[in-house]
């Protein structure tokens, strides 16, 4: 086992995205897609705005969501995520997901009919993350004219992206500022040819928070221990980094896995996510081994 190359990174992200898609299969013809939305003044100040991330199995995700302090309690925000709801459904989406911390904005999105699914606690010290869903095709779309007439919602560029993370980003330090940068965490297992047969990628967010992005080990090497190294490699490293728990995202295809590495599903749980299956998050305390 030796440490990954960026390029070796992604050709570890490559093979897992090939597993999960032979699994779960993305809808056909279906692409990714992603969609900037903003409210300006007159003047073409941006005064608000959001991202809608659409994927390959019709789920989408809405982030960066933020409003100039002054200009809140207005209903940009809601007219925002209304328009990103819109859109969704207008793709054909079934789910919709979001992710918001304790000081950020998790009453807005209930008070929008959506339902904390996991809450991670600690990440970072002292709060907690919620990652929350809004199932489309069982809910009534919310409709208010008033939000158009006081708003025009425009789309938005990749400068307005990068301002909308920017901004969000400024608004969470001030709450739980970061400890360092976001510190990669890659290792790969090669055969004799020196071919990758193995891997993983994830790292350590500022906040001591864990990402596991992708765990793979090619077909005819399975069942010898070689994942169960690399996981423990990954917490090993992740806890020197200052790194307490490992939050992962399970299926219904890999659960046991974990679970037999000390994993508990002590969060939650999300059915019908992707179709069909069940997602699983869940978590290792760290405190023991470092």
């Amino acid at each position: 086992m030796m440490p990954c190359s960026e390029e070796d990174a992604e050709f570890i992200e490559e093979q897992a995205s090939r597993v999960f898609d032979t699994i779960a299969p993305p809808e056909e013809a279906a692409e990714e897609e992603e969609f900037v939305y903003k409210v300006t003044d007159e003047k073409g100040s941006l005064l608000g705005g959001c991202i809608l991330a659409v994927d390959a199995r019709k789920t989408a995700s809405i982030y960066d969501l933020w409003v100039e302090e002054k200009y809140r309690r207005r209903g940009i925000a809601s007219a925002l995520v209304r328009q990103a709801e819109k859109k969704a459904g207008e793709l054909g989406c079934y789910l919709v997901l979001v992710g918001t911390f304790d000081f950020q904005a998790k009453p807005f999105y209930e008070k929008h009919g959506y339902t904390v699914n996991d809450t991670m606690s600690g990440v970072p010290k002292g709060h907690e993350h919620y990652f929350m869903t809004k199932r489309l095709d069982r809910t009534v779309m919310e409709h208010n004219p008033s939000d158009t007439k006081k708003y025009e919602i425009i789309p938005g560029g990749e400068e307005d992206a990068e301002f909308l993370s920017g901004r969000l980003r400024r608004h969470d330090e001030a709450f739980a500022p970061r400890g360092h940068e976001y510190i990669s965490i890659g290792k790969k297992v090669t055969d004799g040819n020196g071919r990758i047969i193995a891997g993983l990628v994830g790292g350590v967010d500022g906040w001591n928070g864990t990402d596991l992005d992708a765990l793979w080990v090619d077909d005819p090497y399975r069942g010898q221990g070689i994942g169960t190294r690399l996981l423990r490699a990954f917490e090993r490293e992740a806890g020197e980094n200052g790194a307490d728990a490992v939050f992962i995202e399970a299926y219904d295809w890999n659960v046991e896995f974990f679970r037999k590495n000390g994993y508990e599903t002590v969060t939650g749980v999300l059915e019908d996510y992707p179709r069909g299956h069940t997602m699983y998050c869940m978590q290792k305390l760290l405190c023991s081994t470092h």
